[in-house]
């Protein structure tokens, strides 16, 4: 998938690593994202990007800002 790929890129998480990328929109809603998903979004949009290391995978939640 295009978004997982190039967070992979970015920040040196292996394939077999990463998990799941989730965003939280400024109301506080959690959304598991995929590439149909970040199709709708800007490239204005603003995030904090939180790693979290679960299990020996890594989350991704990505929060407005």
């Amino acid at each position: 998938a295009v978004c997982t790929q190039s967070l992979r890129e970015k920040y040196d998480v292996p394939l077999e690593k990463l998990g799941k990328v989730y965003k939280k929109c400024k109301k506080g809603i959690l959304v598991h994202m995929d590439d149909n998903i970040i199709k709708h979004y800007s490239n204005e949009d603003t995030f904090q990007i939180h790693m979290e290391e679960m299990g020996g995978m890594v989350k991704l939640t990505l929060t407005e800002i």
